[in-house]
């Protein structure tokens, strides 16, 4: 079958590809910055990229293209029955070392093989562009073409044209394979990490293929390799987690997971987050960050801890202050605002109280920024007043700290739309909400994007004092927590000046629901 590009699909192509420079006779290649390793146009001329169309009701094929690079043949079924064009792909298929696609691991190749078994054998090497982004570009801002939150999808801008997401496959895995040869440049410890982790397991001919030709060199050894992540995490995660890590690392189930866990913390401190569906589909990666930066060893020598994972050290970095205030203080004498926080920041579930003037904001934002800046975690702060969560925002930003933002039923259209997409994007650390915006199917799914660290009630009285009858949507702040955290819901922190003993022993922060427990320590409740 004669595959012709339509002259729409051609011009949509040449806009989304970057432009190049000119060529020059000292760079007859038109490369700047960049060396093209051998092969680079030779692993793409032998690569057929397929995308289908699939009914998802019915599980069935209705459409699809497979067409190699450039203008080459290719074949393309829009309409009627696909059985006669399936059985020309099976034997298309076999002029081409690998098959390439954008989530062809989870959505083409299942469908095929449902089809026919003959097309089990692609799978000996195929090539995930989906699986290979947040590898190549794990930096705000993310590749131009792939729609960074949620599922990872191209932004193709055609709906139901296979052809054209197909032929669009070729431009990502060009950007990609650019964006590795530069890393290499910079950092051939990085790829050689994420050559040996990814492509150790059954199916990963493709993508050995591809690290070969960047970097040059075959697959590492199990030695190199972990001298390789050694090196990436020094001074950026603890040492004692960094050697408990690696111990895991024989199981290559591990190996994405800890190839996306790298790449985030490549980029951590800054407004990068982990996408939406790695976090799904590699629920290692977000644990193995946390281990790795988030999990305090204790160990007095540990320089990675004493700077990230100790409470006066985080006061001091964000706010400027040597010290918590000295009152009021516990049974013991240690500054109850320095207590809360320590609890919170080891991720304890915590009801703090504390006379209104002495600094309850300071509880929350300080492992609410520390968490972001460890693992990019958000914490969301239900808060009763618009005023205030506008004064805390304030608050923050005379600090010099502009990753709070808050939406509420006063923002403008274009103001919450801007707020929203910090969430989404992961330039916010810190969100703060009125209870009843839970309720907002927009803000739910903005929510749904992101990995919640912290759940903090300001005010935490209200849930008790409104939640009967001014204020019900406080009755669904706790199930909401629990139906969006899953199986391992993160820690909450309930703050306020004023809970009478009543409300502390009537439980008001919903334990059945989420989950927890209260025992009364002092001034201040953990719940275990």
């Amino acid at each position: 079958m004669k595959n012709i590009i339509s002259r729409g699909i051609a011009k949509a192509l040449a806009r989304a590809r970057p432009q190049q420079p000119e060529k020059s006779e000292a760079d007859p290649a038109g490369n700047i910055g960049i060396q093209i390793p051998r092969g680079h146009s030779e692993i793409l001329s032998r690569c057929l990229s397929i995308d289908l169309e699939v009914d998802p009701k019915e599980a069935r094929i209705f459409a699809f293209a497979a067409v190699p690079e450039g203008d080459g043949e290719g074949i393309v079924h829009r309409h009627g029955a696909p059985k006669a064009a399936l059985e020309k792909l099976d034997l298309f298929c076999a002029g081409f070392a690998h098959v390439i696609g954008h989530n062809i691991l989870r959505h083409d190749l299942p469908h095929l093989m449902a089809v026919s078994p003959r097309f089990a054998k692609l799978a000996d090497g195929p090539i995930d562009t989906l699986w290979l982004n947040p590898l190549a570009f794990p930096r705000n801002p993310y590749h131009h073409l792939i729609k960074h939150y949620r599922d990872g999808r191209l932004q193709s801008g055609h709906v139901n044209d296979p052809e054209f997401d197909a032929r669009l496959v070729f431009e990502v895995l060009r950007n990609q394979i650019d964006a590795f040869v530069s890393l290499n440049m910079l950092s051939p410890e990085t790829m050689m990490a994420y050559h040996w982790l990814c492509c150790r397991g059954p199916g990963s001919d493709g993508f050995d293929r591809l690290f070969s030709d960047v970097r040059g060199a075959s697959i590492p050894t199990d030695a190199e390799a972990h001298r390789a992540i050694q090196m990436m995490l020094n001074e950026a995660a603890c040492g004692a987690q960094v050697d408990a890590v690696l111990e895991q690392l024989p199981d290559t189930g591990l190996g994405w997971p800890m190839a996306y866990a790298l790449a985030w913390i490549s980029v951590a401190g800054g407004d990068s987050v982990m996408p939406p569906w790695v976090r799904a589909q590699f629920r290692d990666a977000a644990r193995l960050v946390k281990d790795l930066r988030d999990t305090n060893c204790r160990d007095p020598h540990c320089a990675y801890c004493a700077e990230h994972n100790d409470p006066t050290r985080a006061l001091e970095r964000w706010f400027g202050f040597p010290s918590f205030r000295p009152e009021p203080v516990d049974e013991n004498g240690r500054p109850l605002q320095e207590k809360i926080v320590a609890a919170a920041m080891e991720g304890d579930h915590l009801l703090g109280i504390l006379p209104t003037g002495t600094g309850k904001s300071i509880c929350y934002q300080i492992p609410a920024l520390s968490r972001f800046d460890k693992t990019g975690a958000l914490t969301v702060v239900i808060s009763p007043l618009v005023a205030l969560m506008a004064d805390q925002v304030q608050g923050l930003v005379r600090a010099g700290i502009s990753s709070a933002v808050t939406i509420n039923g006063l923002l403008s259209l274009p103001e919450r739309q801007d707020a929203l997409d910090k969430v989404r994007l992961g330039e916010a650390a810190i969100l703060l909400i009125a209870p009843e915006q839970l309720r907002s199917t927009t803000v739910r799914s903005v929510l749904a994007q992101r990995e919640v660290g912290l759940w903090v009630l300001d005010e935490a009285h209200c849930v008790s004092k409104w939640g009967h009858d001014f204020r019900p949507d406080y009755r669904y702040v706790s199930r909401f927590i629990k139906e969006s955290s899953g199986c391992e819901p993160a820690p909450v922190l309930c703050l306020t000046a004023t809970a009478k003993p009543d409300v502390v022993l009537m439980g008001w922060m919903a334990p059945a629901p989420i989950g927890v427990a209260m025992r009364h320590t002092a001034d201040v409740h953990i719940c275990v």
